[in-house]
C-alpha cells in the first residue's frame, strides 16, 4: 500500500494542505515543535486509528477546534482510494470514498507499524507495556483481532467491577466466568499464533541491526488450555479473587520476554541493546504482516536521534525491500541516507509542509 496524498484540517498546528507523498520514502525534516512529528502522527492515525503520542482524542485538535479530519488518496488492494478518519466533539468516524466503514474493515485495507528509536520503556516496563506490543502486532497482522481484543477487554471489566463492588453474587460471576474463559482462550491463540509469525523475523532482524547474541521472544500465557480448563482455574480462584477483588487469572496477566545470551532483556540489557530489541520486533512485525507485495505503512519519528545514518540507510533498506512505504522525521536532513532515489522531503515550520528539493 502507498499514500499518494496526504492532508489535514484542524488536526493539531498543521496547516490545511494537500501533500504529494507518492514516493518510497518521505521526510518531514524541521527544528522541535515546528510540527514534523504532528505530520508523521497524521500518517498514523490514519494507519492505525490512534496517536502514538497521547491516548486523548482532545489533544489531537487545533487548541479552541471542535473538530479535525486527515485524508489520504491511498492505493490499496489494487485500486486508488479516499480514506478519511475525522473527529467531532470527541466522535471518531471513519470513511472510504463517502462511505462509513467500521474499524476492522477499515485496517484490512490501510495498516502501519512505527517505530520511535528512544521509546525502550516496552522493554524494560511493566508486563502490561508488552502485551500492548504484542496486541498491536496481533491486530496488524490480523485486523480482526480489534474485535476479539475489545470484547475481551469489556468482559474483563465488568468481571473486575463485580469484584470491586465486593457483592456479585455465584451464579452472576459463574456467566461472566464462562464468557471470560472462551475469550480468553481465543485471545491466546492469536497471541501464540502472531509469537510464531514473528519470531523468527525478529532473531534475523536483530542480528542485522544488534548482532549475534542469540536474540529469543517467548510468550509466556497466564494459563492455557482449553475453555473448560481455563474456567476451572477461574473458579478455583474465586475465593481470592472476592478477597482482593481483582480479577487473578487470564490474559491481561500474560508476559513477553526478550531475551538476549538468554538472559532477560528488561534485566540486564544495554540502552542499545534494548533499542536494536524494539527495532527488530517492529520490522518483524512489518515483515509477518505483508501479504504477497502488499506491506503496511512503516513509521519512524526522530531519526538521528539515535539512529547514525549509516544504521538509518539500512534500516530504510530493510524496510523497502518488504514493500512498505517508508515515512520518518528528523531534525537534520543530513541525517537521512545519502543515496535515497526517488524521494520526498518536506521543510516543516510552524505546522506548514513546503516540499524541498
Amino acid at each position: 500500500m502507498r499514500v499518494k496524498r496526504l492532508m489535514a484540517q484542524g488536526f493539531r498546528n498543521l496547516s490545511a494542505e494537500v501533500l504529494d507523498v507518492d514516493a518510497p520514502f518521505v521526510a518531514f525534516v524541521g527544528a522541535n515543535g515546528q510540527g514534523k512529528t504532528n505530520w508523521l502522527e497524521a500518517v498514523a492515525a490514519l494507519g492505525t486509528l490512534r496517536s502514538f503520542r497521547t491516548p486523548r482524542t482532545s489533544e489531537l485538535l487545533r487548541f479552541g477546534e471542535r473538530e479535525a479530519m486527515v485524508e489520504a488518496a491511498v492505493d490499496s488492494d489494487g485500486m486508488t482510494r479516499r480514506f478519511r478518519v475525522a473527529w467531532s466533539d470527541g466522535e471518531r468516524s471513519l470513511h472510504r470514498e463517502d462511505r462509513v466503514i467500521d474499524a476492522v474493515t477499515w485496517l484490512r485495507s490501510l495498516r502501519a507499524a512505527w517505530f520511535a528509536p528512544g521509546d525502550v520503556a516496552p522493554i524494560r516496563g511493566e508486563p502490561g507495556l508488552r502485551r500492548a506490543m504484542l496486541d498491536r502486532a496481533a491486530l496488524t497482522l490480523e485486523p480482526s483481532y480489534l474485535s476479539l481484543a475489545q470484547q475481551h477487554r469489556r468482559c474483563l471489566e465488568q468481571k473486575a467491577a463485580l469484584l470491586r463492588g465486593g457483592n456479585a453474587d455465584g451464579p452472576t460471576l459463574d456467566a461472566v466466568d464462562a464468557q471470560l474463559a472462551g475469550l480468553s482462550v481465543r485471545v491466546v491463540a492469536r497471541r501464540v499464533e502472531t509469537v510464531s509469525r514473528m519470531s523468527s523475523h525478529f532473531k534475523s532482524f536483530y542480528e542485522e541491526f544488534g548482532g549475534p547474541e542469540e536474540p529469543a521472544v517467548r510468550y509466556r500465557p497466564h494459563v492455557s488450555g482449553d475453555e473448560e480448563f481455563v474456567l476451572e482455574k477461574m473458579l478455583a480462584a474465586r475465593v481470592q479473587e472476592r478477597e482482593q477483588r481483582r480479577v487473578l487469572v487470564g490474559p491481561h496477566r500474560d508476559e513477553l520476554e526478550f531475551s538476549l545470551l538468554g538472559r532477560l532483556v528488561r534485566s540486564y540489557a544495554s540502552q542499545g541493546q534494548a533499542r536494536s530489541v524494539v527495532l527488530a520486533w517492529k520490522l518483524a512485525e512489518l515483515a509477518a504482516a505483508r501479504v504477497g507485495d502488499d506491506a503496511p505503512l512503516f513509521l519512524v519519528d526522530d531519526v538521528g536521534s539515535e539512529l547514525d545514518p549509516g544504521r538509518t540507510a539500512r534500516l530504510v533498506s530493510v524496510v523497502r525491500s518488504l514493500g512498505a512505504q517508508v515515512f520518518v522525521t528528523t531534525t537534520d536532513r543530513r541525517y537521512l541516507p545519502s543515496d535515497l532515489r526517488d524521494f520526498r522531503v518536506f521543510e516543516v515550520e510552524a505546522g506548514v509542509a513546503r516540499r524541498s528539493t
